[in-house]
């Protein structure tokens, strides 16, 4: 083998040495950041297996698989409607976030959506106050002990936010 080619391959040799060196720099500073804070589900994304033991278990038959529901909330939304009405729509036609679509009409997706709920086409030109659209998202059963809807708020399905979203999705589409 002449000079140049051992150079080249000591050359390369070091070259995979350091960057297998940076790689695990990187991967040790990136658990230590995981370490920090907890793994969150992300909406629209599977749920993390590891998360599945916030959940007593999946049981019909077993005492844990029979949690009561949380404590009603009654919640103020005294605020502006400033959220994101795009993002609003992506978490009320999301399967796996708000799915508000699996039961309600919505303004822009008329049809291959639910009709359980009523229709939320022309939501924004009802006038409802802000704060009654929050309590209904939030926790439904304050405005109707037997509501069907999912409670959002208590459950911690939907934050704030997402809520806020949805709702300045509901009412810009006049």
């Amino acid at each position: 083998m002449s000079n140049k080619s051992c150079f080249q391959l000591s050359v390369s040799r070091l070259l995979v040495q350091g960057l297998a060196i940076v790689m695990l720099l990187g991967v040790g500073a990136a658990a230590t950041a995981a370490d920090k804070e907890p793994r969150q589900w992300v909406p629209g994304q599977p749920y993390p297996p590891e998360l599945l033991d916030q959940y007593p278990c999946h049981s019909y038959e077993l005492e844990c698989g029979h949690l009561p529901p949380p404590p009603i909330e009654k919640v103020e939304f005294n605020e502006e409607l400033n959220g994101d009405a795009e993002r609003g729509e992506k978490i009320a036609i999301n399967l796996r976030w708000g799915n508000c679509i699996a039961c309600h009409k919505l303004p822009g997706h008329e049809t291959g959506s639910g009709t359980v709920g009523p229709s939320l086409v022309d939501y924004a030109e009802r006038g409802l106050p802000h704060s009654y659209t929050f309590q209904r998202i939030w926790d439904p059963r304050v405005v109707n002990p037997n509501a069907h809807m999912p409670v959002f708020g208590p459950n911690r399905i939907l934050t704030k936010n997402d809520i806020v979203d949805v709702m300045t999705f509901l009412y810009s589409k006049k």
